[in-house]
């Protein structure tokens, strides 16, 4: 699990994948396999390709903010990459990426009135970063379009992993796992840009070279059982079998291939949870639509407060879902 902690530790916001590839090429390096990048920045792992794949992607990217403009007092002003709310970057310590990395904390404007309900709120329109650099300074390093991030310590305790960009650093480490005694004919891809559109950018353009004859989604999902969630989904309740994404209704591999996950999670006794989205895909959804239909499946480990910068997982379920996908791939090569 000290992997997993690095993972989550490394800053790479959408476009800037950098820190976590190559991390993930170390691993699959000494894993003994065949790495090359392509492209889209996705990094890609094998032992022999013979006929039409199998991939396993996991995004390496994570929610961020980009620059927006420095305004006549050197303050920078951002907008999100990614979806989140504006409060959960309230004053965190971010980096940004520009020419030299510049390191700041987040801030919002002043307000007049704090009984005065609408200007209490946060919004990204109000939020600015204070470095320790002025004006001129900060132009001759940055730019409108550099991207950011968060800084944050990981926490790996006998039970629970806590952390940033669990979403989807689990998967990424999942994949570290999968490296070892890989099949033949499996890819395994880090992918870029995941959280930034609803298709997975990085993923989307690959598979129209790779043609892979099915496509599993190495992800995350909401674990809803905290105080007012609606508790159909758990920690300790086992991977999320996506059934159902709201951009891939019909995706054929999920009711063909089901029975065949629901008798591996039996014969291992792996609790599973099955998830239906409503707000939110997988790179799974979009990547069925490509070169006339790819199956495609999303497999994702349960974490709460996904898309916070304090992301909560339970080491079993990690270990669960390592499971359920070996055996998967195991079954279908």
């Amino acid at each position: 699990m000290e992997l997993l902690a690095k993972l989550s530790e490394a800053i790479s916001p959408s476009g800037r994948e950098d820190r976590v590839r190559e991390i993930l090429r170390e691993e699959f390096l000494s894993a003994g396999l065949n790495v090359r990048e392509d492209d889209s920045g996705n990094i890609l792992a094998y032992t022999e390709i013979v006929d039409r794949p199998i991939v396993v992607s996991a995004h390496m990217d994570e929610i961020g903010f980009i620059v927006r403009y420095i305004d006549e007092d050197g303050f920078i002003r951002i907008v999100p990459l990614g979806g989140y709310l504006p409060e959960y970057l309230l004053s965190k310590r971010v980096v940004i990426f520009g020419k030299e990395e510049v390191q700041g904390i987040v801030q919002r404007d002043f307000v007049e009135d704090w009984k005065d309900e609408e200007e209490r709120k946060v919004k990204f329109k109000k939020l600015y970063i204070q470095t320790d650099m002025d004006r001129k300074e900060v132009q001759e390093r940055i730019r409108p379009g550099n991207v950011g991030g968060v800084y944050m310590e990981s926490k790996i305790g006998s039970k629970y992993v806590v952390g940033k960009a669990l979403d989807d650093r689990i998967g990424v480490y999942l994949l570290t796992r999968l490296a070892r005694d890989l099949p033949k004919n499996v890819i395994l891809m880090g992918s870029t840009e995941e959280e930034v559109s609803s298709i997975g950018k990085g993923a989307y353009n690959a598979v129209w070279n790779l043609n892979p004859r099915v496509f599993i989604a190495l992800d995350v999902g909401e674990a809803n059982d905290y105080p007012g969630g609606e508790k159909f989904t758990k920690l300790g309740g086992g991977p999320e079998i996506t059934v159902r994404e709201i951009r891939g209704i019909g995706n054929v591999i999920r009711d063909r291939y089901l029975e065949m996950i629901d008798q591996i999670a039996k014969e291992h006794s792996i609790p599973i949870q099955y998830r239906i989205t409503t707000d939110s895909a997988t790179e799974a959804s979009n990547v069925f639509n490509v070169r006339g239909g790819i199956p495609s499946i999303a497999i994702c480990n349960p974490i709460r407060y996904i898309h916070t910068f304090n992301e909560f997982a339970m080491i079993d379920d990690i270990n669960n879902t390592y499971t359920l996908v070996r055996s998967l791939i195991n079954r279908l090569i």
